[in-house]
């Protein structure tokens, strides 16, 4: 089964320009969630690109590395975007991106410091599949998990206390976007009898959701900043 680049490129590309258009037009909106939104375009897309890297050699350990560099780092930026869409009510949501930010750099610097953290990659149709060691594997699962569920159920906080429809709009957005690529991905682990190593490049894939999600939330966003007074 030969790996094929295409569904990747494709995905990269469209994130890509959307994390362009977002950082181009930060004048029309509110740069503290437009800025985050445009660094999660801009990290699903190197995702994609790293992957096509890797399939494309194998053999190189760097572009595995920097794959998982790169989604390293999307869930405390989902903490912080939902911390910066409650603000300033939900001061726990900072603290929790603040510490998320700090465990991504310690798992940054794990990546690189140990070469043998992810032995090594396979790729097949569309996918890669990466062979962590154990101890990376169930401490990096954690940290991401719970990073994840920790900017959902923060969005569902902040969509149960603001008065502003425009910003639980956005917060449902976010929340709606990371449960539509992570619950796919959670179903595929079920349903696929194989899915040893799958789960970084299917996430990835699935998150094409919270591209779309998101863009939709900046679409909004400039709506309501660009609407006649």
């Amino acid at each position: 089964m030969r790996y094929s680049p295409l569904l990747a490129v494709l995905t990269g590309l469209l994130e890509l320009g959307a994390g362009i258009w977002v950082i181009l037009g930060l004048r029309f909106g509110r740069k503290r969630f437009l800025i985050p939104q445009a660094m999660i375009f801009v990290l699903l897309a190197g995702y994609q690109f790293a992957e096509v890297a890797v399939c494309g050699q194998t053999e190189n350990q760097i572009w595995t590395q920097l794959a998982f560099f790169d989604i390293t780092w999307l869930p405390p930026l989902g903490i912080w975007l939902a911390a910066q869409l409650c603000s300033p009510r939900h001061r726990w949501l900072k603290i929790a991106a603040f510490i998320d930010f700090g465990l991504a750099l310690f798992f940054s610097i794990w990546i690189f410091a140990d070469p043998a953290a992810i032995t090594k990659s396979v790729c097949q149709l569309v996918v890669a599949r990466y062979f962590p060691i154990e101890t990376f594997d169930i401490a990096y699962s954690l940290f991401y998990q719970i990073g994840l569920l920790t900017a959902i159920f923060g969005a569902l906080s902040g969509m149960a206390t603001s008065e502003d429809g425009v910003l639980r709009r956005h917060l449902a957005n976010l929340q709606g976007g990371l449960l539509g690529f992570l619950l796919p991905a959670l179903a595929v682990r079920i349903l696929v009898t194989e899915t040893e190593g799958l789960m970084p490049s299917v996430m990835c894939h699935f998150a094409i959701v919270l591209a779309v999600s998101l863009f939709v939330s900046v679409l909004r966003e400039r709506r309501t900043v660009l609407k006649p007074r």
